[in-house]
């Protein structure tokens, strides 16, 4: 029955329509990705009504959520490409073996982390750039962020192993079914037991569980394909440096996400909290946005990985157009409600004039250049599709990394505040530039006759 299966979903990724079949994927996988940057939003909105100081503080430990997403896009991304070509090859044992390593790898980094949270947190919590008016409620905060951590890196990763083998529709039901339950349970922790910041962090803690049981159930009672705990072998633990290099792109652009954060709070921080909450706002806002545009990247992903396997370069070439076009239109469509209700936008979270005045400016500069995404994601996800992490990482690491780390240590001085809600737009816009020459080697190399049929290109 398994063979049967597994023979059915081959012929489905390689030769089913290939528009409907993408829009099958990242509907389902954008879906999730809202909801969850819904919660985060959730979290913003519930904690703003305690003050501008703990609405900073959510800002400023965001960081660690983007470490603990970086975690799993890593190993989940990672193992998921290398995966979807396994498939294409229909060697199901060989993307067992990589689904296995990564679920185990996430479980141990995630408890590694939570450990080192809880013993220095204090001293994280100052890393991070928080004040004295904002350090308590960010410490109270982290407490339950760490301790989700084991369910949060392993909940990013089941949900991208899911979509990898095109079981796209159950990841998003263990991720949304998660994010609904934060979102419920925020103000009740909050207010009614009178946790206050606490509470939201508690939430996530329960959501991420449940999400983490819901995708664990899947290969518990044998909905997947790939047997996660059968033939377990220390052996497989060699893919480890495939998986991570595989992963490279997902761990510069989420770990770098982490990075830029910090920078960031510490320079809005030098003019008051409320910079700090207004960025912290705007930043969730623009993720909402984004995760539209990397759900239609993330569907893209297993098509393309299962018909590279299977030597189906213009099919590839065909999905990865039609993503990009895609992406694209809906980023530009997404940006104009952004660009002209900024000011409604950011008064949702916080009525104050000093975080909406700065907010609305920073969101109407980011929305500007939303469109932008469209290309610069498809091509690093396409990258990472067909086996050329070191090409995706380096363009993954120019938005937060290359490009940002300069501009924010230069134009802050020249511009004050004003400079630093500046600085992601340009990154924003030289990532694009220079993701152009990306995509036309992408179209050319899929243009062209593989020589060896045993070798994936690194």
């Amino acid at each position: 029955m398994n063979l049967q299966k597994s023979a059915a979903q081959h012929k489905k990724m390689t030769e089913s329509a290939l528009r409907p079949l993408i829009l099958r994927l990242a509907a389902p996988t954008t879906v999730g990705l809202v909801v969850i940057a819904l919660y985060s939003l959730a979290d913003a909105y519930f904690v703003s009504h305690l003050g501008t100081a703990a609405s900073a503080a959510v800002g400023v430990t965001f960081a660690i959520t983007a470490l603990l997403q970086a975690v799993g896009y890593t190993l989940g991304l990672g193992a998921g490409s290398l995966m979807s070509r396994s498939l294409g090859r229909k060697n199901d044992a060989e993307a067992g073996a990589f689904a296995r390593v990564a679920f185990w790898l996430a479980i141990f980094t995630g408890v590694m982390i939570a450990v080192v949270g809880l013993v220095w947190g204090e001293r994280i919590i100052r890393l991070l750039g928080a004040t004295e008016s904002i350090f308590s409620p960010a410490l109270s905060y982290s407490r339950f962020l760490f301790l989700a951590a084991p369910f949060t890196c392993g909940t990013f990763v089941l949900s991208q192993l899911l979509r990898a083998e095109g079981k796209a529709v159950y990841s998003m039901v263990g991720l949304v079914v998660g994010s609904l339950s934060n979102i419920a349970l925020d103000p009740f922790l909050i207010t009614v037991r009178g946790m206050g910041i606490s509470g939201a962090s508690c939430a996530t803690l329960i959501s991420q569980g449940i999400s983490f049981f819901i995708l664990l159930s899947a290969y518990l009672f044998r909905h997947s394909q790939i047997h996660m705990f059968r033939h377990f072998d220390l052996h497989d633990f060699s893919n480890s440096g495939r998986i991570l290099i595989a992963g490279l792109p997902s761990s510069f652009r989420q770990g770098l996400i982490a990075f830029s954060t910090i920078l960031l709070n510490h320079a809005t921080a030098a003019w008051s909290d409320a910079a700090v909450a207004a960025v912290s706002v705007v930043t969730r806002i623009f993720l909402l946005a984004f995760s539209v545009c990397l759900g239609i990247g993330q569907g893209m992903m297993p098509v393309a990985g299962y018909n590279f396997g299977a030597e189906n370069k213009k099919r590839v070439h065909e999905a990865y157009r039609f993503s990009v076009l895609l992406s694209c239109s809906t980023m530009l469509l997404i940006s104009i409600p952004l660009l002209l209700l900024a000011p409604q936008l950011i008064a949702l979270f916080r009525n104050d004039a000093q975080v909406i005045s700065i907010g609305t400016v920073a969101l109407r500069y980011q929305s500007a250049v939303l469109v932008l995404h469209g290309l610069i994601t498809c091509t690093i996800l396409i990258l990472q599709a067909i086996g050329r992490p070191l090409l995706a990482s380096i363009l993954a690491s120019c938005r937060q990394g290359l490009f940002f780390l300069p501009l924010i240590i230069w134009i802050p001085k020249q511009l004050g505040v004003g400079g630093v809600i500046l600085v992601q737009p340009l990154c924003d816009l030289l990532t694009f530039l220079l993701a152009i020459p990306f995509a036309v080697f992408v179209v050319r190399s899929l243009k062209k006759p593989r020589q060896n049929k045993t070798s994936l290109p690194r």
